[in-house]
């Protein structure tokens, strides 16, 4: 009998043990899983820890007169209904599927920078494609997306964000839209 009792109590002691290192495990889980998710790259840190937004490297001034003038135009209009002006063609081409001709850019007349995110879906799940910031008067001619697309006509979605800094420094969003841009790849 006292033989089944020290079995029992070995048991549950090392029941405790394996519920202790389960626990621990999950803890250090939570903690990777943590750091993995607050982590991002992408963004620079200013001085006070708050993420920026830092200027695409790959805008490009737009001197094209007629489109300027255009983009102009729709800019003023748009001024005064507080929307947000963008100068875009409405399809791009590609013949590998990633690198696209396109015409996208950040109106003259704004009075923000803008950056652009680029999906595959309507349910914006799959990134194409993201900018940084890109100054009024700028924008891309060409672009590389993240990931290949099939051969096809592929409807995108663009969702163009206007950032504003707000009295303390920081990068706040003064204005978001979405826009569709036809995609079309033909392999040659």
């Amino acid at each position: 009998m006292e033989e089944k009792a020290q079995s029992q109590a070995k048991s549950k002691s090392n029941q405790k043990w394996i519920i202790l290192l389960l626990l621990l495990l999950i803890v250090l889980m939570g903690v990777i899983l943590a750091v993995v998710l607050l982590r991002d790259n992408t963004q620079s840190i200013s001085d006070n820890d708050t993420p920026m937004v830092g200027y695409s490297t790959e805008a490009k001034v737009m001197l094209d007169e007629d489109s300027l003038q255009a983009a102009v135009d729709e800019a003023m209009e748009n001024a005064e209904k507080a929307q947000v002006a963008l100068q875009y063609q409405n399809n791009a081409y590609s013949t590998d599927g990633k690198t696209f001709s396109c015409y996208i850019i950040n109106a003259p007349t704004n009075l923000y920078d803008m950056f652009l995110t680029i999906f595959a879906d309507p349910e914006l799940t799959d990134q194409l494609y993201l900018t940084g910031l890109i100054p009024p008067g700028s924008g891309f001619e060409e672009i590389t997306l993240d990931h290949e697309l099939e051969p096809g006509d592929h409807t995108v979605y663009v969702a163009v964000t206007q950032v504003d800094t707000d009295e303390n420094g920081n990068q706040v969003i003064a204005h978001q839209v979405m826009h569709t841009i036809e995609f079309h790849v033909t392999k040659p």
